[in-house]
């Protein structure tokens, strides 16, 4: 009986090893996310900085002014009201009420964000 348990027990083991080893992730994972998936997660990182640094001035909904303008469709498509270069500007000198970021936002938090107004 004991024979009989343990060829059991080393089958069930057997047919879990192929099943898990038949659905498991390959081991290596691509270095860096690219396409809609990176852009995804840019546009996400980038909303954690305008919530952080810019929601207090600026809304996202469309028509709606606080300190600043609304960014909605700040940047859309076809027509962006601002290109990636004078977003990058405004944030690097300021203007008018607005202060300048520079020192404060790094490349990658700009770079976030400008992903971020894309999506509004």
């Amino acid at each position: 009986m004991r024979k009989l348990t343990f060829a059991l027990f080393l089958t069930f083991a057997g047919l879990l090893g192929l099943t898990l080893a038949a659905t498991a992730a390959p081991a290596a994972a691509p270095a860096q996310t690219a396409g809609p998936a990176k852009d995804a997660l840019a546009a996400r990182a980038g909303q954690e900085v305008f919530n952080q640094r810019c929601f207090q001035c600026h809304s996202t909904v469309e028509a709606q002014v606080r300190v600043g303008p609304s960014l909605y469709h700040v940047m859309a498509k076809p027509h962006p009201r601002k290109t990636p270069a004078e977003v990058r500007t405004l944030l690097l000198n300021g203007k008018d009420k607005m202060p300048s970021f520079k020192g404060i936002l790094t490349a990658a938090d700009t770079d976030n964000l400008i992903a971020y107004l894309h999506t509004l």
